[in-house]
């Protein structure tokens, strides 16, 4: 294994709502309205009407309570008392800190698939140490197909498909990575977002790339995706791997590389599951 690989490894997958000055047009929701439409031909004009889908039915499967379902969904029939596909949208489109930052929930944690539990301060410095927008000043997330959760109405869905150029270096650790100026597509991601009765962010999540051969990256998704479109190798990184969970554990001890998940002490005690980083589901 590469010294590059090695210091990869355990920065593999790590997923920071990045922040950045672009702007972007909102998008539309997945649920589409019926509209219809005028089709002019050379002798008569037309109406079409869109495609429309309400999504599926409640769902019949009871699963067992835990503290996800505990901690971010409520009583049967209730429903949030603000539009949940607009302020997925707001979020998603808003790349001002401060902004953002007060889109947030005071016990907000973030958690990807090998990455977290994460604070959203320990996120914020994590990012700040790669220096991932000075090295991809021009990152555009690329959000699309928002949809609210059909089984939780204080959840939403959506994409991203991250892409930008390497025109700053990159500070992995002690490996400072020179600018390759390639531009970077990577593969795409679902986000989801949960909210408080306020209105406010209070858990978020991102998945695994949904197709490897995406994009230009191997299969790299996210901020994993960004270092090695700056050049660092690709390695291995799944749930449960033996080594990348012991690396993991030396990086948090060490805390040079930033944050894997954040200090217990900091993990909000809604968060009670007690898997880390790549650590197995344990509930």
């Amino acid at each position: 294994m590469t010294m590059k690989t090695s210091l990869l490894l355990p920065l593999a997958g790590l997923v920071l709502l990045i922040g950045s000055g672009d702007a972007f047009s909102a998008v539309a929701p997945s649920k589409a309205e019926t509209t219809p439409t005028s089709t002019a031909t050379s002798s008569s004009t037309s109406t079409t009407t869109a495609a429309k889908y309400d999504g599926p039915a409640p769902s019949k499967v009871k699963t067992p309570d835990n503290f996800l379902t505990q901690a971010l969904e409520y009583p049967a029939g209730e429903q949030p008392a603000f539009d949940v596909l607009a302020k997925t949208i707001a979020f998603a489109t808003t790349y001002d800190d401060e902004t953002r930052n007060q889109m947030y929930a005071t016990d907000y944690v973030f958690r990807g698939s090998i990455i977290g539990p994460i604070t959203r301060q320990d996120v914020t410095d994590t990012q700040d140490g790669f220096q991932i927008r000075d090295a991809y000043p021009n990152i555009d997330t690329r959000p699309f197909g928002f949809t609210v959760d059909p089984d939780n109405p204080f959840r939403c869905y959506y994409f991203e498909r991250w892409e930008g150029t390497n025109t700053g270096d990159l500070q992995v650790g002690p490996l400072k990575m020179k600018a390759t100026d390639n531009d970077v597509k990577l593969p795409t991601h679902i986000m989801s977002l949960h909210y408080n009765r306020e209105g406010l962010v209070r858990y978020a999540c991102l998945s695994s790339p949904l197709d490897r051969f995406e994009g230009n990256t191997r299969g790299a998704g996210a901020v994993f995706g960004l270092l090695v479109g700056g050049g660092l190798q690709s390695g291995n990184a799944n749930v449960g791997d033996p080594l990348l969970r012991l690396q993991q554990r030396l990086t948090h001890a060490i805390g040079s590389f930033g944050r894997n998940w954040s200090l217990e002490v900091d993990i909000p005690r809604w968060f009670a599951s007690k898997a880390r980083g790549a650590d197995p589901t344990d509930m």
